[in-house]
């Protein structure tokens, strides 16, 4: 039972001149442990691909780890820089008028101008009951 020769000949070009022997099917050709190995070859590529694209240095763990760390100096950043602000406004204050050195000076070293009064006012001694209970 052969193929008509305009078949053949199409089956000829088709598989690069290779003929199949009568009584040989296609699939005899083929060796099914050599596509076995293929795939594990082609399988274990692919796990080491995720490997390196979800566990390695430069994955997706490391990016996420980076991106946590950049919004954390970021909100850092913007507590030092209002902290700053505000110790630039009492320095320009400082330089800038007396008042607020003269406050300064009366608040940290309780300092008093000439002529004037202080008073100082002392809390009275707590009772023994009053230490126990703070000490609790």
């Amino acid at each position: 039972m052969g193929l008509p020769v305009d078949l053949s000949r199409a089956v000829g070009r088709f598989t690069g001149g290779l003929s199949v022997p009568t009584g040989q099917s296609a699939w005899s050709r083929y060796n099914p442990g050599m596509y076995r190995a293929v795939i594990i070859v082609l399988v274990v590529a692919l796990a080491g691909l995720q490997y390196r694209l979800w566990i390695a240095d430069g994955g997706w763990s490391e990016i996420h780890r980076l991106t946590h760390m950049k919004h954390d100096l970021a909100a850092a950043n913007d507590r030092h820089r209002l902290r700053n602000d505000a110790l630039q406004a009492e320095v320009d204050d400082l330089k800038g008028g007396e008042s607020a050195t003269e406050g300064r000076a009366r608040s940290d070293m309780g300092m008093i101008k000439r002529d004037e009064e202080f008073f100082l006012t002392v809390a009275p001694p707590a009772t023994a009951s009053a230490h126990q209970q703070a000490a609790r």
